[in-house]
Parts: structure tokens; C-alpha cells; sequence
């Protein structure tokens, strides 16, 4: 039987699977109908409809791996944990694409460099996408594979022994279980976080320069600022929260009898794909406009009345 803690890390994890799951598949179908509708799929709507989409494979996956650590099952384990690494790389991808699209976007630098990426911006997405690829295909998958099997009979051994300490692993091998396939995601988050910092700063000195030669209170341009600010540093914020969690997971899952912290760490992930997806909603014009109609619609229907 799982015991309280257990109980409620997984009432969160459901939750948060929920939650996420309606939010990231309430951006992924505004962006479809769009694409049906226009049919023109933009840059920015491609990556939002297929971040909502790899974001509720990747919530329930978090579910069934928090489901199935539960009845500790090694091989179903390790077969959910490619799958979640699979899913959050597809994710971290899109995510840190759309964090640099809109840093082209928005940001106002000078620098040669920067004018050169933002004329050819579809080209610079495209081609972060497609080295992302290249990287899970022929770096992160090959090594998680090569060492499965030592990773599995390894833990076998460890249960035999009833051993509750770390097991003994190879320096060579903890590389390239845990290092190595974590290099593609950790560039990926290494670039986004690159994109909000330097988004950020350019929003900071815009705004400062817009209080200096302001006359009255602040105008719309300046809450637009302050808001997209505010989504960077939301952003910054359930990122780290991810990465903790997933920290917490992949060192406890060279231990035994760490149950509990591992349904911690996954319910501390979850709260990423679910906050930062509403996030993009309310930052994302058409999306909160979507949203905003759906619930009116949804108030006359409870009340009886049509719109």
C-alpha cells in the first residue's frame, strides 16, 4: 500500500496531468482550427500546436511512470523513462525554439549578429529543430540503449542483494547513462535561457528609456513590456522547478527503497508543462482571446441561454 506521501504526490501528479493535459490541448486545437481555417500554418503556430501536443505525452507519461514506481517494476521503469526523455527533449525543443523566436522578435539589439538572425529568423527555428534531431537520434538514443541492459541487470543484482545504499556503477558507464544524453537537452536549456536573459534585458532598458522620456503615466507599450517580463521570469521559474524534479528522479533511481522521492520529483516536475502552458496562454493574444470566448460560451450554456 502506498503510504501518505505516496498518496498524495500521486493525487498530484494526476492533477497536474489533467490540468495539463485540457491547457496544452486547448493551445495545440486553437492552433490547429487556425491552420484548417487560414490554411497557413505560421512559424509561431507550428511550434505552440506541437509543443501542446509533445507537453500531454509528456504529462502522461510523468502519470504512468509515477503509477508504475509504485509497483517497482524495473524494465517497465526504464522503458517509461525513454519514453519521458523522449518526450521532454521533443518538448525542451519546441519550448526553446519559440523562446527564440520571440527574442528575435521582440528584443531591439544593434549587433550585426543579431540583425543576421532576426532577417533569417524561419531559417535559424528550422535549423535548431533539425540539429535538435540530429542529436536525440544519434547521441542521446544510441547511448541510453547501449547501456540499458547493464543499467537493468544491474538493478536486478542490487534487489537480490537487498542493497539499500547507491549501487556501484562505472565512472564510464555513469557518463553515458547520465551525462552524455543529457548533453542535447542541457544546450537546448543553456540557449533558452540564453533568449530570456538577454530578451529581458532589452525589455528593461526599453522600458527604462520610455520612463525617461515620459511625460504622464505608463502607456500600453510599457504593460506590454512589464508583461512579457513577467512571462520570461515565470518561464525561468517552472523551468528550474522541472529540472529539480527530474534531478531528483534520475539520482534516486540509483537507489533503493527511495520510492517516495521519486513520486516527489515527478510531482515537482509537473508543474512545468501545466504552468508554463497557461502562461503562454495569457501571454499569447489570440490564445487568451480563444480562451475568453470559450468561457462565455460556457457561462450562457450553464445559464440556459444562447450568446
Amino acid at each position: 500500500m502506498p503510504s501518505i506521501l505516496e498518496s498524495i504526490c500521486l493525487i498530484m501528479i494526476a492533477g497536474e496531468t489533467v490540468l495539463g493535459t485540457w491547457i496544452s490541448g486547448f493551445i495545440a486545437l486553437v492552433n490547429c482550427i487556425d491552420w484548417i481555417k487560414s490554411r497557413k500554418l505560421s512559424l509561431v503556430n507550428f511550434l505552440l500546436m506541437n509543443l501542446g501536443l509533445s507537453r500531454i505525452c509528456l504529462l502522461w507519461i510523468m502519470l504512468i511512470n509515477g503509477m508504475s514506481s509504485i509497483l517497482d517494476t524495473i524494465k517497465a521503469i526504464h522503458i517509461l523513462g525513454q519514453l519521458w526523455m523522449t518526450a521532454s527533449y521533443s518538448s525542451i525543443s519546441f519550448v526553446t525554439c519559440l523562446n527564440i523566436f520571440y527574442f528575435l522578435k521582440i528584443a531591439h539589439f544593434s549587433h550585426p549578429l543579431f540583425l543576421w538572425l532576426r532577417w533569417r529568423i524561419k531559417r535559424v527555428i528550422l535549423m535548431i529543430l533539425l540539429g535538435s534531431l540530429v542529436i536525440f537520434l544519434f547521441l542521446t538514443l544510441p547511448l541510453r540503449e547501449e547501456f540499458k541492459n547493464d543499467f537493468i541487470r544491474s538493478m536486478e543484482r542490487k534487489e537480490e542483494k537487498n542493497h539499500t545504499g547507491i549501487f556501484q556503477m562505472k565512472t564510464s558507464q555513469f557518463i553515458n547513462v547520465y551525462i552524455l544524453p543529457y548533453l542535447g537537452p542541457f544546450i537546448l536549456l543553456i540557449m533558452s535561457l540564453i533568449s530570456c536573459f538577454l530578451l529581458i534585458l532589452s525589455l528593461w532598458r526599453h522600458i527604462c528609456q520610455m520612463h525617461l522620456n515620459a511625460t504622464g503615466s505608463k502607456d500600453a507599450n510599457t504593460e506590454a513590456h512589464i508583461r512579457v517580463m513577467g512571462w520570461m521570469f515565470s518561464f525561468l521559474f517552472f523551468i528550474i522547478l522541472y529540472y529539480l524534479g527530474i534531478s531528483i528522479t534520475t539520482l534516486i533511481s540509483s537507489m533503493a527503497g527511495k520510492r517516495q522521492m521519486d513520486l516527489l520529483g515527478i510531482a515537482i516536475s509537473g508543474f512545468y508543462p501545466s504552468g508554463h502552458s497557461l502562461i503562454l496562454i495569457l501571454g499569447n493574444r489570440k490564445l487568451r482571446h480563444a480562451y475568453l470566448w470559450m468561457q462565455q460560451q460556457a457561462l450562457f450554456c450553464l445559464r440556459g441561454r444562447k450568446p
